[in-house]
C-alpha cells in the first residue's frame, strides 16, 4: 500500500500550491481537498492533473469544499434548495474525473438537527449522489465524521444494508476516536466496505497527530486491511495548525516507508 497525503494538510495554502507541496515531498499518491468553486473548472483541474502526471503522482480522491453545507443543501427537507445545489456535486464529481480520482468523500447530515430528517430521505439523497458519481466513473463514499450521522457505527451498518455493493466508506482514524470508538471496532466491522483511508496518529491526550508521533498501531491496521484484500489507498490527513507540516509530513513518509 502506497501512503499519500491530502492537500488539506496545508490549509489555507492555495489548493494547487498545496498539491505541489505534496508532490515535492515525494508522495506518489494524494487527495485533493477543493476549497472554492473556481477550482472545479476544467482549466484548473487539468493544470493540476498535468503537475501530478509530470511527477508520476496519482490523485486518488477528492473532498468537496461544500461539506459544510451538505446538511441543509443536500440532505435537508427543502426540495428547491436540493435542486439548486445538486449541480454543484455534478461539477465536483466531474472535477474528480478530470483529476483521475475515482473517490469522492461525503460527510452527509448532522447527527443532531432542529428538524431531524428520516433516514429514508438521507438514503434517497445519497443514492442520487451515487448515481451522479457513477456517470463520471467516481465512487461516492460515506466518511465517518464526528457530530454527523456517520459517527455512528450502527448508522453505517444500516446504510450498508440499504446500498449493498454501492456502499463505499472512507475510514478516518481521528474521526473514529472523536466519535468515542476504538478505531479497530469500526475497521473490523466495515473492513470489506472501506475503499479509502485517512491516516493520523494519536495518544491518550491528543486525537490528531502526524503519523509516527503517537501510539496508533498502523501495522495492525494495514495487516487487518490486507487480510480483507484491501486494494484502496491511504492518505495522511492532519491539520496545519500547531505543526510545521512539511517537516512533519516528511517524517511521516519516512516512518511509513520503513513500516510497509
Amino acid at each position: 500500500m502506497k501512503i499519500g497525503a491530502s492537500t488539506s494538510c496545508f490549509y489555507p495554502v492555495l489548493t494547487e500550491k498545496a498539491l505541489d507541496k505534496v508532490i515535492e515531498l515525494g508522495f506518489e499518491t494524494g487527495e485533493v481537498f477543493f476549497n472554492s468553486s473556481c477550482e472545479l473548472e476544467d482549466r484548473f483541474t487539468t493544470e493540476m492533473k498535468k503537475h501530478a502526471d509530470s511527477a508520476g503522482m496519482k490523485i486518488l480522491s477528492v473532498h468537496p469544499f461544500s461539506s459544510f453545507i451538505e446538511n441543509t443543501c443536500i440532505f435537508g427537507e427543502y426540495q428547491r434548495r436540493y435542486d439548486d445545489f445538486i449541480d454543484l456535486y455534478k461539477k465536483q464529481f466531474h472535477a474528480a474525473a478530470v483529476l483521475g480520482a475515482d473517490i469522492a468523500v461525503i460527510h452527509g447530515a448532522l447527527a443532531v438537527q432542529k428538524r431531524d430528517i428520516p433516514e429514508e430521505l438521507y438514503f434517497d439523497r445519497f443514492a442520487s449522489l451515487i448515481e451522479l458519481g457513477k456517470a463520471e466513473g467516481v465512487r461516492v463514499c460515506q466518511e465517518n465524521v464526528v457530530r454527523f450521522r456517520s459517527q455512528s457505527l450502527d448508522f453505517l451498518k444500516r446504510m450498508r444494508s440499504v446500498f449493498g455493493d454501492d456502499f463505499n466508506m472512507v475510514f478516518d482514524i481521528k474521526q473514529a476516536i472523536r466519535s468515542g470508538y476504538d478505531p479497530f471496532e469500526i475497521v473490523e466491522e466495515m473492513k470489506d466496505d472501506i475503499v479509502h483511508l485517512h491516516l493520523s496518529d494519536n495518544t491518550p491526550d491528543c486525537d490528531c497527530m502526524p503519523p509516527g508521533r503517537g501510539s496508533f498501531d498502523f501495522k495492525r491496521l494495514f495487516d487487518t486491511m490486507a487480510q480483507a484484500n484491501y486494494s484502496g489507498g491511504a492518505v495522511i490527513e492532519i491539520y496545519s495548525k500547531g505543526y510545521d507540516v512539511e517537516t512533519e509530513l516528511a517524517k511521516s513518509k519516512e516512518y511509513f516507508d520503513k513500516l510497509i
